[in-house]
């Protein structure tokens, strides 16, 4: 028998799902206790549409406060309000942008995301005088970026086959570290004697190819999901 509510698999006789707490029923025995949870009290629905416009006026707001203050007290200018501003960007990009649609595709929305963060980057670069982000900050956002858009749209548009994804998914990160590794030593001529990114690389390769095996041998898979009610 299963919990009715979280799915998970009951002992004999079992009053209670050990899981959720839910109440059990058992077929012709009566105990006066509801056979289903009770229902969920209802919420106020917050409206989201006035709520996304008071963190756009505010943010609009922060940014101008920043600027004028830059400019207000700067001598050349204005120098550090940039960064702000970019900074406010990406915020409103990654997280209140998308709460103005009613349907927020991955495959468009984290493209969208990990393009107003190489921006803040170059930006940051800019400001700051560097010459890091050709050969380090837009290969490294690249490659994440990839990476992530990748498995978010498998995972949305699949429905299923997770945990090769995510094996997938954590051989990629452990491959983009021994990158970030040799192009930091490209960039800035730093020597790499320990060869530090190994230990990431490693670390995520044997996860991702254990995420796979599980995926593969299905016993080992039913097992799992049954210890850990998934």
């Amino acid at each position: 028998m299963y919990c009715v509510k979280c799915g998970a698999e009951l002992s004999d006789g079992e009053r209670k799902c050990p899981l959720c707490l839910t109440p059990v029923y058992y077929p012709g025995y009566a105990d006066g206790e509801p056979h289903y949870p009770p229902e969920a009290p209802k919420e106020d629905k917050i409206n989201l549409k006035g709520l996304n416009f008071v963190i756009t006026v505010a943010t609009l707001l922060a940014a101008m406060i920043s600027f004028f203050a830059d400019l207000d007290t700067g001598n050349d200018g204005i120098s550090w309000s940039w960064l702000v501003m970019g900074a406010l960007g990406v915020f409103y990009v990654v997280t209140i942008l998308p709460l103005w649609f009613v349907r927020r595709t991955p495959a468009i929305f984290a493209p969208v995301d990990f393009i107003a963060i190489g921006l803040f980057l170059w930006l940051v670069c800019g400001v700051t005088g560097g010459s890091w982000y050709v050969t380090l900050a837009l290969p490294v956002t690249g490659a994440i970026a990839l990476i992530m858009c990748s498995v978010l749209i498998l995972v949305h548009y699949l429905k299923c086959g997770y945990l090769y994804i995510a094996g997938g998914a954590c051989m990629a990160f452990g491959l983009v570290s021994v990158m970030i590794e040799w192009l930091i030593h490209v960039t800035f001529d730093v020597p790499s004697h320990h060869m530090w990114s190994l230990y990431p690389a490693i670390t995520l390769g044997v996860v991702g190819l254990m995420l796979i095996v599980i995926g593969i041998v299905k016993p080992l898979k039913e097992s799992l999901a049954r210890i850990f009610a998934i």
